[in-house]
């Protein structure tokens, strides 16, 4: 190959390479850009849960069909127009519709017409079906309200549950990196003569129990991530990662103070699950209005227009032709003369007539006032009644039953949030006095005054305490959640 050419060949392959390194580069990026995830905060993981959470997909579809219910009471108010059309042939001795005359010709024939009515009474069916879908809308609306609300509760509540699984792990990670300091400690002393081999085994097994401890602790981090992950309707290898905020109890926070007289009046006027036992109520009511509105008469106006086709119709159509001269014998004067005159002649031609020209002369329009008096009617309007009323009966049940719980539930929120501040008030104590106790148990671990045992037995109380402060502290933040939800404040 001469020189000019191996130069192209050169340029080519470089060319060539720099090519396949630019995409190379930009598919580096493209995977690197996709795979970095935005770190979620509460807000926005509530707000994605309501977007795409399939219970409040199904929730709003059930407001739509709602929104349907209600259009569809409100065009009962309009006229329903009807527009009929026919054709067909007819056989045998029948009438011929565009004649009225009896014919034995088999006959094609059409008819089109249009027709209205309007209800001019009803005994207020379609007034009070309009107020019933009305409320069984403000119903739906509501209960997709308490839907969106559970969710986010729920939501909060596993979003607290991954930051507690995070700080259970860093302690428990911190735990281990410490023993295993710990250990180094031990085996220069033991190396150093100042202390038996035999308390090196002690520190072994504490390592292996606390790497234990942190495979568990990856573990439920992991079940905490999809348990969000699942309300989200994230995949499961989605990678999600949440906002670790500074939750901070508040200082004012005390549920001592709290009684359920003025929660439960708060959370009527912000829980949608009562609002919406009121809607079903004041529905149930509007069905028994419509029920009975079949007790009354019905009154409605009609009109329509019609027009036929035939094809044995046919227009007759009269010429004049030559006069004809009529000779007649005649006696006059006991002589008979014959008497001539002239007399016009008439020819009659029969033709078809067109669809429209036939459609236009047939055309007949008609309108009328018709009223149905119901007198008896096998007893279905009086059970119709009868099962409404059982309605308003069960639906104010369901009030009854949805307040009950409610003030059930806060009676529980109340006393678990009282409960948990007691229980972050011991477990703070707790942790004060085994860290006391570890920190003594170190010193004179050092100087030989107690074996490895008796430091890992204080180091094992001293670390269950400290899981226990943030089990218990996560726990009280949470029941102070579920006040402030009662309460209408927000996540």
């Amino acid at each position: 190959m001469n020189p000019m050419a191996r130069s192209i060949n050169f340029s080519f392959r470089m060319k060539r390479m720099v090519k396949i390194t630019a995409l190379s580069a930009f598919l580096l990026c493209f995977v690197l850009n996709a795979g970095a995830q935005d770190v979620w905060t509460l807000q926005q993981c509530i707000q994605y849960a309501r977007d795409n959470n399939l219970s409040v997909k199904q929730a709003e579809a059930t407001v739509r069909t709602a929104q349907l219910s209600e259009r569809q009471a409100k065009a009962s108010r309009l006229p329903n127009v009807s527009a009929s059309f026919s054709a067909g042939e007819q056989f045998g001795r029948t009438i011929d519709p565009t004649t009225n005359a009896f014919s034995t010709v088999a006959i094609g024939q059409s008819s089109v017409g249009l027709n209205a009515g309007v209800p001019l009474f009803n005994g207020g069916q379609i007034h009070h079906s309009v107020k019933q879908a009305s409320w069984n809308l403000k119903a739906s609306e509501a209960d997709a309200s308490q839907t969106i609300n559970n969710l986010s509760l729920q939501i909060a509540q596993a979003y607290l549950t991954i930051l507690l699984n995070q700080e259970q792990l860093e302690s428990a990670r911190e735990r281990l990196a410490q023993s295993r300091r710990q250990l180094d400690a031990t085996l220069k002393m033991i190396d150093a003569g100042s202390m038996p081999r035999a308390e090196r085994y002690t520190l072994d097994a504490q390592i292996a129990r606390e790497e234990q401890t942190v495979v568990v602790a990856e573990n439920n981090l992991e079940l905490a991530f999809l348990t969000l992950k699942q309300l989200l309707q994230l995949e499961p290898d989605f990678n999600l990662q949440v906002e670790r905020p500074v939750f901070e109890i508040p200082a004012d926070a005390n549920p001592d103070v709290l009684t359920l007289s003025p929660v439960y009046e708060q959370a009527l006027n912000t829980q949608p699950s009562v609002q919406s036992a009121a809607f079903r109520i004041k529905a149930a009511e509007e069905g028994v209005k419509v029920a009975r509105s079949s007790y009354w008469p019905t009154v409605s106006l009609g009109a329509n227009m019609n027009s036929f086709y035939s094809t044995a119709f046919q227009k007759a159509t009269i010429t004049q032709g030559p006069d004809q001269k009529i000779t007649q014998n005649v006696e006059i004067g006991g002589q008979i003369v014959e008497v001539g005159f002239f007399q016009p002649t008439f020819n009659t031609t029969l033709s078809d007539v067109s669809y429209l020209t036939q459609l236009d002369q047939n055309f007949g329009q008609g309108i009328g006032l018709s009223i149905n008096i119901p007198i008896y009617q096998n007893g279905r309007v009086r059970l119709g009644v009868e099962q409404a009323r059982l309605g308003v009966i069960n639906a104010q049940l369901q009030d009854n039953q949805t307040r009950q719980q409610l003030k059930n539930d806060i009676q529980t929120a109340i006393a678990n949030a009282r409960s948990a501040r007691l229980q972050l008030v011991a477990a703070q104590k707790t942790v004060d006095a085994t860290r006391i106790a570890y920190e003594n148990a170190q010193k004179r671990h050092t100087l030989g005054a107690v074996n490895t045992l008796e430091l890992t037995t204080a180091k094992n109380n001293f670390d269950i305490a400290e899981n226990d402060l943030i089990i218990a502290k996560y726990d009280y933040l949470f029941r102070l959640k579920i006040l402030d939800f009662y309460q209408g404040k927000a996540l």
